[in-house]
């Protein structure tokens, strides 16, 4: 029974590490559990932009799964009462244009022409990955994917940068378009941008195409130093289960796929 028990033991090991090792680590993690701190420890939190002080957290149900959201609420026809969140990504990514974001998020609905996701440049620009009017994800000024967003529901968004000047964006995991463009690049913008912000939902206060904005709520946002593959962004728990209890785990009896999991997410909550 000893010999057995022991190479059961190191199978077990052995599947859960290489489900580590296949798994990508984010830099940062913002799970809004009631606040806008990270999950990782020495990750700076999410600074709120919130001119009306009409922001905040709720429960709300998501993929089917009760837990806490930030609401953003602002006004989309003046660009200095839009809402949303930024953060600095200088102590978080490497100093080049290699990065992905993966978000959980809904806008409650179709308020302008185009509402914007997130942006690198500032607010300086109006370049940057947005919902079309035509319901699809879009990286301004280039084309939009086939797959149609949908308003009050909430969806998983990625967009991953090669840091050649290419940009990849999948809506619930599938694939959307990869095409050539630097609107997406921090370097594009290193005069107007020099702390590597990243704006989420809040649109551009310069330049052409202001108001593209909506009202919404986001359940989760993961940052990558890397671009993620197809096959690590169709690989990703959405949102990441809570991780039980030792004990818990315990009596479940864990066996090969339970560890697996739980190394997963671990791996979620663990600094880089």
């Amino acid at each position: 029974m000893r010999p057995t028990r022991t190479l059961l033991t190191l199978a077990l090991l052995s599947f859960a590490a290489s489900a580590q090792a296949a798994d990508p680590v984010p830099v940062a993690t913002w799970s809004f559990n009631n606040t806008l701190a990270a999950d990782e420890a020495g990750v700076p939190a999410l600074t709120p932009i919130d001119p009306l002080g009409s922001n905040g957290f709720l429960l709300d149900d998501v993929f089917g799964e009760s837990r806490w959201v930030y609401r953003f609420d602002g006004n989309a026809s003046d660009v200095t009462e839009q809402a949303g969140l930024v953060v600095s990504a200088a102590g978080l990514l490497d100093n080049d244009d290699a990065y992905s974001v993966d978000i959980v998020f809904q806008f409650e609905a179709n308020e302008a022409s185009w509402e914007n996701i997130l942006g690198v440049s500032n607010r300086q620009s109006d370049n940057a990955f947005y919902v079309s009017p035509g319901n699809q994800l879009q990286v301004w000024p280039t084309s939009t994917g086939p797959s149609f967003f949908t308003f009050g529901e909430y969806h998983r968004i990625t967009l991953t940068n090669r840091g050649n000047g290419t940009v990849t964006a999948y809506l619930d995991g599938i694939l959307q378009f990869d095409l050539d463009t630097q609107s997406m690049d921090f370097s594009a913008y290193a005069a107007d941008n020099p702390e590597r912000l990243i704006h989420f939902f809040a649109d551009n206060v310069a330049g052409g195409g202001q108001f593209e904005f909506a009202d919404g709520r986001v359940a989760l946002i993961r940052l990558y130093d890397i671009e993620l593959t197809e096959t690590e962004v169709g690989g990703i728990d959405v949102p990441p289960p809570p991780v039980p209890e030792p004990g818990t785990m315990a009596l479940m009896g864990v066996g090969a796929l339970g560890i697996a999991a739980m190394v997963r997410r671990r791996r979620g909550a663990t600094s880089h």
